[in-house]
């Protein structure tokens, strides 16, 4: 299927849930297309379901597709306090001593962290760079109202078989456990000669480095005594572990610096006092590689200032040593602008080469307005010690102060397009309202479509969406009435009255006399030219999926007519998802490459984001190895020799199964092609659903190829498509 060919793409549902939110920028796509949606003291994460909507199953009547995700979600809280004890097993892999710390909750000086000012509520949460996880995938990261920031991962299965659905063998919901926390008086080891001492200090924002295409990460947070601090992390798995184990992490602090800005602190009785500060306050650049080391920028947010420091990593990370972390002594660049709280910052996933410099772009949202910025990597500046009023950057301006009051809780930047250069990245953004005197809500500067007939080119289903609930009316004398259906609900389902209109008709009637059920309510003399526009909408959140073909909001639909009840059974939330209108990676247009994605985030392109077939499903994988065609060849004369377990026949190959004379049927490994004739010794793909032998039988086949086998087959991926195993 290629780029731009939606025929065979399977449509997008919406996902209905009954929770709380407490805060935006609350919903985040992994980059294995899992869908994590954070609300008031829990988290939801939805695992995806793959199929293919050209197979045979979807050519029998009746067939309906799959949804995109598991309809039943992952829920764990996050609210629970746990004591250092937690973070002893770091201290351990590392040989350091355990700290004797006195350990209380709250009592920080920031606004999210200070006493009294939270029940522990989820403030914001990030998925890691795959490679953390089990099997590869990724981890997900909460920072909690008590300033404590958990990393948590699927521990150890304990035994659970994967279920069965409509597309075949999906992932089963196995508990995610807290592996380490950070925080709050959570301490977590330091590398050799950043010996800091320790201190009790509430975590107020963080965020994680991209992928640096090796084994760990690396993640920054900054605490509520204007420090940032830089960790290296790693972690490995082993198949045989207790249930529920969350594996082995290295974690290690390697750097600390100051970050207040150049403006001067004002008290709260100061008349020129502006509250400022986010909770997303970080955020990292691309990163460019040279020779053996790998440079970025870390933007973070101060008082009326966005700084940009430089961070190089030295070396790769191995599983025993951490790399070497050099921070820069000043920021590399900066820009001193009116911030409003909650401001945050995005960057193009791509460095550029203008006039022989490397230059990375992204886009500052105050969060009034978005601001493009560029910035060169080998630039310093910095910025000098100056009062607000300098830099005019304590009052809004006028623009600001126009959309001020609607702040931007969602910004996505869409891939880059080599055949479209743009002066500024491309971007899609919301706002927190939505109602139908707010045209401002859905803001993007993606050029109009050339073919608006295309339906790549059409905005995304979800703005569709909010644009009919907001532009939905009723008579006044109806509006606040509750519905005519024979179910509890008080109207306040996503799509408002539907159902008070199914009863009453379409409102073109309701002045009939013709009308029975209007007559009978004594609805014959209702004046319906006054109507009234009877929803609002709140959007929480944007995320956009790995490959930059699809995008979700999490929004919250309200009365405009009548309180509400803000409780888990009165407020009503959805995601919501749709195509965007520059469809996913594609190998011919884009300038980043698609081989950069999982074969998970490949297959969500494909399937729902208008992107291009996947490699060893869609069409014939490309093996260039030598070794892996000398393993085939010797696993090939092997299987040959096989018999049927059940009479003793001889096996006949028959595309991926085998089967012997007297009808016994057997699968086929998708790695080496040998029948698998006994269970419990196979893996099996989260994506194509085949099974793969695990590594250790193979090397029971052939002992004499256990070198090649360890180097050329993967213990974790499929070898037909590279997805990922279900456990």
């Amino acid at each position: 299927m290629s780029s731009g060919d939606r025929s065979n793409a399977l449509p997008l549902e919406s996902i209905s849930l009954r929770v709380i939110p407490r805060t935006t920028h609350n919903i985040a796509w992994s980059p294995d297309a899992e869908l994590a949606v954070g609300c008031d003291d829990g988290v939801f994460i939805y695992v995806p379901e793959f199929s293919s909507p050209t197979s045979p199953k979807a050519a029998r009547p009746g067939y309906d597709a799959p949804r995109q995700y598991n309809e039943t979600a992952l829920q764990f809280p996050v609210s629970t306090i746990r004591g250092p004890e937690l973070n002893r097993h770091l201290f351990n892999a590392l040989e350091q001593k355990f700290p004797e710390y006195e350990y209380f909750i709250g009592g920080g000086s920031g606004v999210v962290t200070s006493q009294g000012s939270s029940i522990n509520h989820v403030v914001a949460l990030e998925w890691s760079p795959c490679g953390l996880g089990r099997v590869t995938r990724s981890v997900l990261a909460v920072l909690t109202g008590t300033g404590i920031l958990t990393v948590y991962c699927q521990g150890a299965s304990d035994g659970i078989p994967s279920s069965k659905s409509g597309a075949g063998t999906v992932r089963s919901l196995a508990p995610w456990v807290a592996a380490w926390s950070v925080g709050g008086g959570m301490l977590v080891p330091a590398a050799d000669g950043h010996e800091a001492p320790h201190s009790k200090e509430y975590v107020t924002a963080f965020s994680w480095a991209r992928d640096m295409d090796g084994d760990g990460a690396v993640l920054a947070y900054a605490n509520d005594d204007d420090e940032i601090v830089i960790l290296t992390i790693q972690a490995k798995h082993t198949p045989i572990a207790t249930s529920g184990h969350p594996g082995e992490w290295r974690v290690q602090e390697v750097a600390r610096f100051l970050a207040e800005g150049p403006h001067p602190k004002t008290a709260p009785t100061d008349p020129d006092h502006i509250h400022q500060g986010s909770s997303f306050s970080l955020s990292w650049s691309p990163w460019l590689g040279r020779d053996n080391l790998k440079t970025c920028m870390l933007s973070y947010i101060a008082k009326g200032y966005v700084g940009f420091r430089q961070v190089t990593v030295r070396g790769s990370q191995g599983e025993i040593d951490s790399p070497k972390v050099q921070v820069g002594q000043v920021d590399a660049s900066w820009v001193c602008l009116y911030l409003a709280p909650d401001a945050f910052v995005v960057w193009e996933d791509l460095i550029w080469t203008i006039d022989r410099e490397k230059v990375c772009r992204g886009i500052i949202a105050t969060p009034a307005k978005a601001q493009a910025f560029q910035l060169p990597f080998d630039a310093v500046s910095s910025a000098n010690k100056h009062p607000l009023g300098e830099c005019n950057s304590n009052y809004p301006s006028t623009e600001d102060s126009s959309l001020g009051q609607n702040p931007i809780t969602g910004l996505i930047i869409h891939p880059p397009s080599l055949s479209m250069f743009t002066s500024t990245p491309s971007y899609s953004l919301v706002r927190l309202s939505a109602t139908h005197l707010n045209n401002g809500w859905h803001q993007t500067n993606l050029p109009l479509p050339s073919n608006p007939e295309d339906p790549g080119n059409i905005k995304p289903q979800w703005a569709t969406d909010i644009s009919q609930i907001i532009e939905h009316q009723l008579p006044r004398a109806l509006a606040g009435r509750p519905i005519m259906s024979g179910n509890d609900s008080d109207g306040s389902e996503m799509g408002g009255d539907d159902d008070f209109e199914s009863d009453l008709g379409d409102g073109s009637d309701y002045n009939s006399d013709e009308d029975d059920k209007s007559n009978l309510l004594g609805l014959g003399n209702m004046d319906t030219e006054d109507q009234v526009h009877v929803n609002r909408i709140r959007i929480w959140g944007m995320a956009i999926s790995p490959g930059g073909g699809t995008s979700a909001v999490f929004v919250t639909q309200h009365s405009t007519v009548k309180p509400e009840r803000d409780t888990f059974a009165g407020l009503d939330c959805r995601v919501l998802f749709g195509t965007n209108n520059r469809g996913a990676l594609d190998e011919d247009d884009t300038i980043v490459p698609v081989k950069k994605l999982s074969t998970e985030a490949r297959m969500w392109e494909w399937m729902y984001g208008r992107g291009p077939p996947v490699p060893g499903i869609h069409i014939p994988s490309v093996d260039r190895s030598d070794g892996r065609q000398a393993l085939k060849d010797h696993f090939e004369l092997i299987g040959r020799i096989q018999v049927c377990v059940f009479c003793d026949s001889r096996l006949d190959f028959h595309g991926k199964s085998s089967r012997c004379s007297k009808g016994h049927f057997f699968e086929n490994c998708a790695t080496t092609g040998v029948p698998i004739l006994a269970p419990g010794t196979t893996n099996t793909c989260g994506v194509c659903g085949f099974k793969c032998m695990k590594t250790e039988q193979l090397i029971l086949m052939a002992p004499q190829l256990e070198s090649i086998i360890t180097e050329e087959i993967s213990s974790v991926l499929c070898g037909s498509c590279g997805g990922k195993f279900i456990s």
